[in-house]
């Protein structure tokens, strides 16, 4: 493992070796132990094979969470995908079931840790001097909290960890007493210390020193940005994208996430010596379409799906992994280019985002949602909702009466600039289409915390929609 590197990922032609003796991608039973790469690498450069990354298929979800259930139980002494890994988890889903795990060699883990944290330092997000307050979890399987706090530490910064036990008050005073000057956080998380912060007195809230926010996990949606805006005056907002198969791959600075603020859309820098991006048509989803061999990736700007290759995993590669993002790939801005150092700023790309659930829907008393519809209108700035949840379950329970209700739980600030709840509902009522012969299969709620919602059981995210009639 001599040839990693912290701030440089390894060569894509030593990852496309190692990749096509894997069971992820070829008919290889077992994955290489970490003290089998040196051998490999060797044969595949005295082989003078040159591996074409145009040469080997998409990788779809579901296929290779096949292959690696079939490895995680297989106790084999040579199954390398049992040994020295760590294991990273999805934070999101359902709500039930067994989350969807990704094993990476461990030493490679900790040096992309170093690497992201390096960009978020070189980007100006976080770095030294910056002493910042995680609020992320560690529950399950879930590993957000050490994932963040070492990608913090990579950066420069002095961070401290919020326990889950920890009440807002508690975190309060431990931004006090520490002169803490940043958070980070999912949105929910972020969200629940804002509406606290906003009940304290002006001379308390005098004494929080808090000028960065870094959310990750999920958007944050305009009236959440406006809201944290009003609470907390001249902070400065980033975040950072990662999964379970990738691990923190890009980030987006205060300026990237404020210009892209009530757009459709978020901006992440990335650095192409650690990830290789490509764009194709929606049409590789259809398998009436052409042959995926025939399809070539879009050119810069025009939107598809998101395809993975990462120069961070060597031992279990992600190769044009088909991740479920729809975004397009753009040119490193001037505004921030000229903060970055020119040794970084040619190797520095930019991943616009526009979200996933594309094509998902669902129906309610014979009418037909689209869900991106419903996103839209959720994110209407003069409605004030900070966060809700779509459930559409049976009629109390009862799986023999045909009714099936739609319950809405909305969580909402009243800033100014926002409307009644009156006015809210007869907004809801009427996007749902709420009328007197089906209002009694309709629940409308109104939170007063984040404690009415139901969350994933990994990240203890807030879930928008569940559908419990197919439970």
């Amino acid at each position: 493992m001599s040839n990693l590197k912290v701030l440089n990922g390894f060569d894509l032609g030593d990852v496309l070796a190692i990749a096509s003796v894997h069971p992820f991608y070829s008919p290889t039973p077992y994955p290489p132990r970490r003290e089998d790469l040196p051998i490999l690498l060797a044969k595949h450069r005295e082989s003078a094979i040159d591996f074409k990354l145009s040469s080997f298929p998409l990788t779809w979800k579901e296929g290779l969470y096949k292959e690696i259930a079939r490895l995680t139980a297989d106790r084999d002494p040579r199954n390398g995908y049992r040994q020295e890994t760590y294991i990273s988890t999805t934070g999101g889903g359902s709500g039930k079931g067994s989350p969807m795990v990704f094993a990476t060699d461990s030493q490679e883990t900790r040096q992309q840790r170093a690497a992201i944290g390096a960009l978020l330092r070189s980007c100006g997000i976080i770095g030294p001097g910056d002493w910042i307050m995680t609020m992320h979890v560690s529950g399950h399987l879930y590993r957000a909290l050490d994932l963040m706090a070492e990608v913090l530490e990579g950066s420069g910064a002095t961070v401290l960890c919020a326990g889950s036990q920890m009440e807002q008050d508690q975190m309060v005073e431990t931004l006090i007493e520490y002169r803490v000057n940043a958070i980070a956080g999912d949105p929910g998380q972020i969200m629940q210390l804002s509406r606290y912060i906003s009940t304290l007195s002006e001379d308390k809230r005098r004494q929080l020193l808090i000028n960065k926010v870094l959310y990750t996990s999920e958007p944050l949606t305009p009236a959440q940005h406006s809201f944290l805006s009003s609470v907390l005056p001249n902070v400065a907002v980033s975040s950072v994208i990662g999964s379970a198969e990738a691990g923190p791959w890009a980030a987006s600075p205060a300026k990237l996430t404020e210009t892209t603020k009530g757009e459709h859309h978020a901006d992440f820098v990335y650095d192409q010596r650690l990830m290789h991006l490509e764009v194709f048509p929606f049409a590789i989803e259809d398998h009436q379409g052409p042959c995926i061999a025939d399809v070539q990736p879009l050119p810069d700007g025009e939107k598809g799906l998101l395809v993975q290759t990462s120069r961070q995993r060597m031992r279990h590669p992600l190769i044009r992994y088909v991740c479920g993002d729809v975004s397009s790939l753009h040119p490193l801005p001037e505004l921030i280019k000229a903060e970055i150092s020119a040794e970084d700023a040619c190797h520095y790309k930019v991943a616009r985002i526009y979200g996933r659930d594309r094509r998902i829907s669902f129906d309610w008393y014979g009418e037909y949602f689209e869900f991106s519809v419903v996103q839209e209108a959720m994110r209407t700035e003069s409605w004030g909702i900070l966060q809700y949840q779509i459930i559409r379950r049976y009629y109390e329970g009862d799986k023999d009466n045909l009714g099936i209700v739609l319950e809405l739980r909305v969580l909402r600030h009243n800033e100014p600039g926002t409307i009644s709840e009156e006015e809210l509902t007869r907004e809801l009522r009427k996007l749902f289409w709420v009328f007197d012969n089906n209002e009694e299969l309709f629940g409308l709620c109104y939170l007063t915390d984040y404690a009415g919602f139901v969350r994933s059981t990994t990240g203890r995210k807030v879930i928008n929609f569940i559908d419990q009639t197919q439970d």
